[in-house]
This record gives structure tokens, sequence and C-alpha cells, in this order.
């Protein structure tokens, strides 16, 4: 009897643990690949950020993108450039994470939003990986203008 009530209690969480796993495996974006560079990019919502940091231990670059107030960003324009200079992966981000899978070595990324633009360098390791994190004062408010300090903000898009 108590080894079909240990059962009974290990049947649900078998279960849950199935779904859950289901979940995360759909939430995630099929990987893509360009110039031989596997990548994924997104992270909207919350089942999907779970996927990427479950995933996060297959890729050795990881570079998530967000306001300095703490707005995750989309649609980054990001160009990763090896160390001799050859373009090795350009795109739109889908999300504030961008997860790349690339040989060791050193490599200059440049992240754009709208008008603002940071270029970083960065060593990939042949073992474990690197993480970057842009932040970017929050675009929306980028050229606001402002009367008097003491005035409501009203400037405000």
């Amino acid at each position: 009897m108590f080894r079909n009530a240990h059962f009974s209690m290990l049947l649900p969480f078998l279960f849950f643990t199935c779904v859950s796993g289901a979940a995360l495996a759909q939430s995630l974006p099929q990987p893509a690949s360009q110039n031989g560079i596997s990548y994924i990019t997104g992270g909207v919502g919350e089942d999907e950020v779970q996927a990427f940091r479950a995933a996060a231990a297959n890729y050795n670059l990881r570079m998530t993108f967000a306001s300095k107030t703490g707005s995750y960003l989309s649609d980054i324009d990001v160009t990763i450039t090896s160390g001799a200079g050859r373009s090795v992966l350009t795109i739109r981000t889908e999300g504030p994470f961008l997860f790349v899978r690339l040989p060791a070595g050193r490599y200059q990324i440049r992240a754009q939003t709208r008008h603002i633009i940071e270029t970083r360098k960065i060593q990939v390791p042949a073992r474990g990986g690197a993480e970057l994190r842009f932040y970017w004062e929050d675009p929306d408010r980028r050229g606001v203008v402002h009367i008097c300090k003491s005035c409501p903000d009203m400037g405000r898009p």
C-alpha cells in the first residue's frame, strides 16, 4: 500500500515536470545559423526568459540588451566581427537576449538601438563562455528638453 501511495504522489510531479519541460522547449526559438554560426534571439515573456536561461550553457557568448531604467530592449542591430576584421554575424534581435555559439577567439561587438551605438571587444574562451550586457539611456526619453528643473515632465513623448 505504501508503494502505491508513494507512486500516486510521484505521478503528478512527473507529469508537471514533463509538461514544464515541453513548455520550455516550445517557448525557446529554434536556433538559426549565419556563416556557420549558430544563435538564438528572443526572451519576450516569462516562459521564453526561463527557456533562454535553461539554454544559456549551450552558447558561449550571451548578450543582454536593456535600458538603464531596467526595461529590456528588442530590435537591436548587432554585428559581430572577428579579430581579423571579418563580419561573422549581422542580426536584428527579436528580444533582449542574443546567445551565440562562436569559435574561441577575439571579437568586436557593435550594438545599435536607434541612433545610439556601443562597441565592445570580447575574448570568447575555448571553454565556458562570456557575457555582455548593454545598457543604454532610455531611448524613448532621448532628446527630451526640460525647460526648468521644477516643471513637471511635460516634454515626455
